[in-house]
């Protein structure tokens, strides 16, 4: 099924920053259920990002790093892009991969499904992009491989700089990821570290930074206080902290924070 959209539809970029404005919540969320997001500063056109992370598998849940143009929300011919690793709790270990090219009209996903056994605890995840392919890889291992040879979304994907985002929210879409249990909540994801690799043609990957988490960046990182169709949740900054050298998501009702 199409990926519901996964950002706000009133970010928008202003002197080189970003700022959200929202007047209402979405219709689909609840103001008592709270979720985190994480959002880079910059922007990176292909490169390879390494991160060990522990995700969130329930039902209802989705548990995610992915890459985004901040531009895709408005359509009027703007295109779509981004790639998504997600847990979706539907099944328990159920990770999905997915490029997502187009735009806001007219969106073309390309979900890929696999299991990864007790994905609820740390694993380190590899996503790899260049001119010419996305692999998604898990523990050293390819879980997925799109070549620009056989795939328009990764040719498509040349065109614009993306950011790199994590959150965790639940969505109204019951049929895609499964039946939330309230009671089930406070759940939490983590990154405990992550590395980013530029790419070049002559030099291929190349180190550019790692962040431990020992603290929160703030010339890196923001942390995202909206919400957007089909999600049940509004992100709270207060629910995304660093917690004994770990980068913590809370999906909370009631209150926000830990």
């Amino acid at each position: 099924m199409q990926r519901p959209l996964p950002l706000i539809s009133t970010l928008a970029i202003a002197t080189g920053a970003l700022f959200c404005s929202l007047p209402a919540q979405a219709a689909d969320s609840d103001p008592s259920l709270y979720g985190a997001e994480l959002y880079s500063l910059d922007t990176v056109l292909y490169g390879k990002f390494v991160f060990r992370m522990k995700m969130q598998s329930e039902p209802g849940v989705v548990s995610s790093f992915f890459t985004y143009d901040n531009q895709s929300w408005q359509g009027k011919g703007i295109p779509w892009r981004e790639i998504d690793f997600e847990t979706i709790g539907i099944r328990p270990d159920l990770l999905q991969t997915n490029i997502i090219t187009g735009d806001l009209s007219s969106r073309v996903t390309t979900e890929h499904e696999a299991e990864v056994e007790n994905i609820g605890d740390y694993h380190t995840y590899t996503l790899e992009w260049t001119p010419d392919a996305v692999i998604w890889k898990v523990d050293g291992v390819a879980v997925r491989t799109e070549l620009a040879a056989n795939s328009q979304q990764v040719i498509d994907l040349r065109d614009t700089p993306q950011t790199y985002r994590s959150n965790i929210w639940i969505s109204d879409v019951p049929e895609w990821v499964g039946e939330i249990d309230l009671s089930h909540l406070p759940l939490y994801q983590a990154i405990d570290w992550m590395e980013y690799y530029s790419y070049s043609k002559d030099a291929g990957f190349a180190l550019q930074w790692r962040d431990d988490f020992d603290s929160f960046d703030h010339s890196r990182w923001a942390k995202g206080n909206w919400t957007f169709d089909t999600n049940r949740v509004t992100f709270a900054p207060e629910n995304l902290q660093v917690i004994n050298g770990e980068l913590v998501f809370a999906l909370t009702a009631g209150n926000k924070g830990f």
